[in-house]
């Protein structure tokens, strides 16, 4: 059974969303850049700054959402979409927004007690997904800011109504974020084989993005 979450009438100012949210995204696009090892005779001065997740405004950011995170301050819709539209610049946009959805879900799951997982990964299978669902309802609606969320586990389905990522991103880049937590949070829950693809999306031209999750067997 579908399940819409409740949410007070908000705008895009709002603070409405975690700030996990803009510090995994910053913090994943640091990590993309680091350089695996340095060439002999690399001018530092010159590559680094063509490095954006290593720039000076990437690091005061990624500062600035750890003390957020920290104070578990809720940002603005509006905030967090201006720095997708800053990684959507990017030739690996798609990778940086499914690897740091990834790490969200992953961090989640780590906050959860080692009783909790443990018991989680002994459910029958159709309680897993039931499971897999109730976590999916906590963690995106944490995430979705001003949208309206909606999450049913057989099958698998999340559903955005004004997602901030096809918000910010009219090329629907963006929305490999939460390809990236739909497919993480399903590993975690073990689901067997899966594949989490994101069917249909505002960017276009649905009135809604979605994503179902496909479970072998």
């Amino acid at each position: 059974m579908s399940r819409t979450s409740s949410r007070r009438p908000v705008g895009p100012n709002t603070p409405s969303v975690t700030p996990v949210f803009p510090l995994i995204l910053l913090e994943t696009m640091r990590d993309m850049d680091r350089p695996e090892e340095l060439l002999e005779g690399e001018d530092l001065a010159a590559s680094m700054p063509r490095r954006l997740g290593l720039s000076d405004v990437v690091y005061l950011q990624i500062h600035k959402f750890r003390e957020e995170t920290r104070k578990k301050s809720l940002q603005s819709s509006a905030t967090v979409e201006d720095l997708i539209r800053l990684v959507i610049r990017r030739p690996d946009c798609d990778e940086i927004f499914e690897e740091a959805g990834r790490r969200v879900a992953r961090r989640a799951w780590e906050e959860k007690s080692g009783a909790s997982r443990r018991w989680a990964r002994l459910l029958p299978s159709g309680m897993k997904m039931r499971a897999a669902a109730r976590a999916a309802r906590r963690v995106i609606g944490q995430l979705a800011g001003t949208a309206q969320l909606q999450v049913q586990p057989r099958p698998f389905t999340v559903r955005l109504r004004g997602a901030l990522t096809s918000n910010a991103d009219p090329g629907g880049a963006a929305c490999a974020f939460y390809t990236g937590v739909v497919s993480e949070l399903m590993s975690q829950y073990g689901a067997r084989p899966h594949n989490a693809k994101h069917v249909a999306c505002t960017a276009r031209g649905a009135d809604a993005c979605e994503w179902n999750v496909f479970v072998a067997g």
